[in-house]
């Protein structure tokens, strides 16, 4: 009897000792015991990618470059598509051809579409192509970026406006001049905004920085982007990241 006790006794202590199988017990794995785990990466395996304030700035920086200089061929579009209106030279002055020329409108009707269907397309872009970087900084980055593209393509439409002068005050008599696109209702000085906020005077300096048509592809950009995080099922909006 007490041979066959010891005997059960020396089996159950090989079984727990030398079992290796699916059934053995397993030492339980903390939170963060991982290899080469770091609360700062999202992720798993090699495809990791560390995620820094620094790295999300650049990325937000690069996307405002790249909208910026998308202001050039904003600026010949909207000079393209745009009705000019056709002015004649007179004795002493000029004077429109039409009585009440649409074109004074449509240049900041056109101006202002323009940026609305960009400003949606750069929105989805930055969205699908830059997922690693998502949040609030590319948003900014998104931001400047739409304001500044819309600004270059108004300071080209304002150089084509000098031109337009220019070649008026040069023309003959009789001739027949077309006036290029220009954005009306835009007030934007910013040394006249800067020089009235050193004195105190907050109205002054708003009044001097109204952006009009100008703010149109920052909005729908914005608009937009918000959407997509809003639809996001994760938290950091990031599709590397656990939902």
């Amino acid at each position: 009897m007490t041979d066959d006790v010891d005997r059960t006794v020396n089996l159950r202590q090989d079984d727990s000792s030398g079992a290796s199988g699916a059934g053995a017990a397993r030492p339980r794995r903390e939170p963060g015991a991982d290899h080469g785990f770091d609360p700062h990466v999202y992720g798993r395996g090699s495809t990791r990618s560390e995620r820094t304030v620094g790295r999300d700035l650049l990325a937000a920086g690069a996307l405002a470059v790249v909208l910026t200089a998308l202001g050039f061929p904003f600026a010949m579009l909207w000079q393209i598509i745009t009705p000019r209106v056709e002015f004649v030279v007179l004795d002493d002055r000029w004077a429109s051809v039409e009585s009440y020329p649409e074109g004074y409108v449509q240049g900041d009707l056109v101006f202002a579409g323009i940026g609305l269907v960009l400003g949606l397309v750069a929105a989805i872009c930055a969205w699908t192509a830059m997922r690693e970087r998502r949040g609030p900084l590319l948003l900014l980055g998104l931001v400047v970026g739409s304001i500044a593209c819309q600004v270059v393509a108004w300071k080209i439409g304002a150089q084509e406006w000098q031109r337009f002068w220019d070649a008026i005050e040069r023309a003959p008599v009789g001739s027949h001049v077309w006036r290029p696109p220009s954005v009306l209702f835009v007030q934007l000085d910013p040394a006249a905004a800067w020089d009235a906020l050193m004195v105190g005077n907050f109205t002054t300096a708003l009044d001097a920085l109204q952006l009009g048509a100008l703010a149109v592809m920052a909005l729908a950009a914005t608009f937009t982007y918000t959407v997509c995080a809003g639809w996001s099922r994760r938290p950091s909006l990031r599709t590397d990241a656990p939902e």
